[in-house]
């Protein structure tokens, strides 16, 4: 696979956000006591400043052409470039995936003393390497299932590499919905449903008791948090895993729920009576990442 032209979308740290764009009084302070919080914060910034000028400086002595872009620069759809390369961490590899159909992404942990870096196969010391081995085509991208979402039958734009949440806008208010899979339907009270793919599966799922997928399965999970079931109810429609043929319904009966897409920055709001409709879509993620990523999850319940 040969790079011609390669988009780079970086984080802004939040040192760089909070002390050199806005000198926020509190967090300027904070850095002069030398508070041990903001004194790691800098650190982070430091790291990502750092492998960022790397990875342009190493695709620059390669005679690869590149735009270098915030991820609030990045445009509704990318395409024309051959690598989309997401510098920062998990947030950021997630917030590119959604300008992204069919053009391949890597992940460079920029900052390896703050972010966990999940989907980033690269780093500050391997980023030469593992442009040697995609250029080589010694590794090839992994095809990763994403979830398709419509509201009253409107397609919402950005495809679901991790979860969707959906829940009230007040985490203290109940979740009130009717939901249907299969033949099945309920209706529920609770403090939300998660629905996840395998990528997400060792997220916010798995923190809620689900089960860790495969990174290249094709199926997906749902799990209700909190059910608030009344003295002798019992419901079918608490947890699941569907298969890529499949899909699940919400019908909204709140007033203001909301559906939280890859985190807390997309959200998409519920009113009464909004359907809302989940299913793997067409367009899977091209991503270079290890295929066994979420093994060391598995291995850790054991």
């Amino acid at each position: 696979m040969k790079l011609k032209k390669v988009l780079v979308v970086h984080k802004k740290s939040t040192y760089q956000i909070q002390a050199e764009e806005h000198k926020e009084s509190r967090f300027l302070k904070l850095i002069a006591e030398g508070n041990e919080v903001v004194n790691r914060v800098r650190l982070a910034h430091e790291e990502h400043v750092d492998t960022l000028a790397r990875v342009e400086d190493e695709l620059s002595s390669r005679g690869i052409a590149y735009q270098s872009l915030s991820r609030s620069q990045v445009a509704e759809t990318v395409e024309d470039v051959d690598l989309l390369i997401a510098v920062g961490g998990d947030g950021t590899f997630l917030d590119a995936s959604h300008a992204l159909k069919d053009v391949p992404a890597l992940g460079v942990n920029s900052s390896r003393s703050s972010s966990f870096g999940h989907f980033c196969m690269a780093n500050r010391e391997n980023f030469s390497s593992i442009l040697d081995q995609i250029e080589t085509e010694m590794i090839s991208p992994l095809s990763i299932l994403r979830l398709g979402i419509t509201i009253n039958g409107q397609p919402i734009k950005e495809l679901v590499l991790n979860e969707v949440l959906v829940a009230h806008s007040s985490p203290a208010a109940t979740s009130r919905y009717l939901i249907e899979v299969g033949e099945h339907k309920e209706e529920q009270r609770s403090s939300g449903i998660w629905v996840s793919t395998p990528a997400g599966s060792t997220g916010s799922l798995r923190s809620a008791g689900g089960n860790i997928m495969s990174l290249p399965e094709r199926k997906f999970q749902y799990m209700v948090r909190e059910a608030c079931m009344r003295p002798g109810q019992s419901w079918q429609l608490l947890d699941g895993t569907l298969d890529e043929n499949q899909s699940m319904r919400i019908v909204s009966e709140m007033r203001t729920g909301e559906v939280y897409i890859d985190g807390p920055h997309i959200i998409h709001t519920l009113t009464l009576g909004d359907e809302l409709l989940i299913r793997p879509s067409a367009h899977n993620l091209r991503a270079f990442i290890h295929s066994s990523v979420n093994d060391v999850f598995l291995k850790a319940k054991h």
